[in-house]
């Protein structure tokens, strides 16, 4: 991938908030959450161990991804992402410091109770997830015309 494609990947990425991830232990199960990307297309996202998601990723790190602007219209040109990968656990506390500094940057109101002092305390639940992503398929009829969409594999 050539950095503009990636710059217009981050571009969609740092304008959407919401993120629908698949995971798989002996069913599927989704859920919705808040996630920040990094300048590596990593992405990251706040939930409790003890969520069904969480207990998938911790037996089978494979997960699904899906990134949409929900305000589309059926008539306007689609945008979104999928995207295929793995998923774990951050536990080095540098790390989640600064992701906890990128959280709050696009997602400003939750900074006292999603401190890095309440994680290590254990005062909240919440633990940070990276997804690694190894593909993604940018759906984006506006540059991407009759193929509408292009493959990435990372």
């Amino acid at each position: 991938m050539d950095t503009k494609e990636k710059n217009i990947l981050l571009n969609f990425l740092k304008n959407h908030k919401l993120m629908t991830i698949a995971t798989f232990d002996t069913k599927p199960w989704v859920a919705t959450v808040f996630y920040v990307v990094d300048e590596n297309l990593n992405l990251y996202f706040l939930t409790s161990p003890k969520t069904e998601h969480a207990q998938h990723i911790a037996k089978n790190g494979m997960i699904a991804c899906n990134i949409v602007d929900s305000h589309q219209q059926v008539i306007n040109q689609k945008r979104g992402l999928q995207i295929e990968g793995t998923a774990e656990k951050v536990s080095v506390f540098e790390s989640i410091k600064k992701i906890l500094q990128m959280w709050h940057a696009n997602n400003p109101g939750k900074e006292e109770t999603l401190s890095i002092d309440n994680i290590k305390n254990k005062v909240i639940g919440a633990r940070v997830y990276r997804v690694n992503p190894n593909r993604m398929k940018f759906f984006n009829e506006e540059l991407y015309f009759k193929e509408e969409f292009k493959v990435f594999e990372l």
